[in-house]
């Protein structure tokens, strides 16, 4: 088929003068005409009647309307046929076009299709897997040969290395004087060990409290802090730090040995400042010292000035109670205690 209309058709004067309803019918029967040909060359003669038509939705006054304007021409009564030339619509040729395919026809080249495409599909896929097992075997192939060139530049090195390293020990060898004769170990002398460099205990200690901070700070197991901050709270722990007697360098130091022995993980032991400033250092000391309660009273003082001289049982805790409110209004503390011995004894001997 191969009917085509004129890009001028709009601007035809017989067009022009036909109304848009006929032109569509004028345009429908061209093409009615053109299939008629193509699928019945031997059986068609160009023509139609008012039933085709009216079977393509026309009407007979459309049909005069365009036989009038000269689009239709009427052959004989009630037969037509469309006018074509340059400027309306112009049938082309029919020579090497295809006919329709029938249905089966139409069946047959779809399952030819389908295969193909399988088979094409197959292929394309077989081809993939061909390219990735190659490319594999490239990369594999690559692997090797980077390996390879890998261990050849190390051995290199190394050779290089072990070439430096023998220069430089036979450049420090001392050559021995043939001229000087060498005597030979005797094999029934005793046999003497190297003695190993042992430093004395007390030596190592003066090493240790000639810088003691520095010697703790470097066994302490965390050194997130700042140092200057530890420092400070190592001297004042030195000092004593509230409430607690001064404690030596050496004890100190000893107890930052002790605690880092029982850290596993380093990262999350505190800041030696914070460590020393909560008197976490007392737990780790030879002897743990006991906190005073008040001015420097410790229980010791306690027992030496009140306790140890009244009846066992006489110091309660009212009484002691006493004794700290007494201290702490500014009383001396040995005066509350004598005065308290006092009353307690009085009263003992009393009943």
């Amino acid at each position: 088929m191969s009917v085509s209309v004129d890009s001028t058709f709009a601007f035809d004067p017989n067009v022009q003068d036909s109304g848009m309803a006929a032109r569509g019918l004028y345009v429908t029967m061209v093409t009615w005409c053109d299939h008629q040909m193509y699928t019945r060359p031997d059986e068609f003669d160009g023509t139609f009647d008012l039933k085709r038509v009216k079977n393509v939705g026309g009407t007979l006054r459309l049909v005069r309307e365009l036989v009038a304007n000269g689009l239709f021409e009427e052959v004989s009564e009630g037969v037509y046929t469309v006018v074509t030339r340059r400027g309306l619509a112009v049938f082309g040729s029919f020579k090497n076009q295809k006919k329709p395919l029938t249905p089966e026809e139409a069946a047959e080249l779809h399952n030819k299709k389908v295969n193909a495409g399988h088979a094409g599909g197959k292929a394309s896929g077989l081809a993939r897997q061909a390219k990735a097992e190659a490319k594999a075997k490239q990369n594999a192939s690559d692997e090797t040969k980077q390996t390879a060139s890998t261990n050849v530049k190390q051995n290199e090195a190394d050779a290089k290395q072990t070439a430096s390293t023998s220069g430089k020990q036979n450049a420090s060898t001392t050559i021995p004087n043939q001229t000087i004769p060498i005597s030979s170990p005797n094999p029934s002398a005793p046999k003497t060990e190297a003695e190993p460099n042992r430093v004395p205990l007390a030596q190592l200690e003066d090493r240790m409290l000639a810088d003691p901070f520095t010697t703790a700070w470097n066994a302490y197991p965390s050194h997130t802090g700042s140092r200057k901050e530890a420092e400070t709270a190592f001297h004042a722990a030195t000092q004593g730090l509230d409430g607690l007697p001064p404690c030596q360098p050496k004890d100190l130091i000893g107890a930052v040995i002790s605690y880092a022995k029982t850290v596993d993980q380093p990262r999350y032991a505190p800041k030696m400042s914070r460590w020393l400033r909560n008197g976490q250092y007392v737990d780790h000391l030879p002897s743990k010292p006991n906190r005073t309660e008040w001015g420097g009273i410790t229980r010791q003082w306690l027992q030496q000035h009140a306790i140890s001289l009244v009846p066992a049982g006489a110091w309660t805790d009212s009484v002691e109670q006493t004794f700290w409110a007494h201290v702490k209004t500014g009383e001396e503390p040995e005066t509350v205690a004598r005065r308290l011995v006092n009353e307690i004894n009085e009263r003992s001997q009393a009943s």
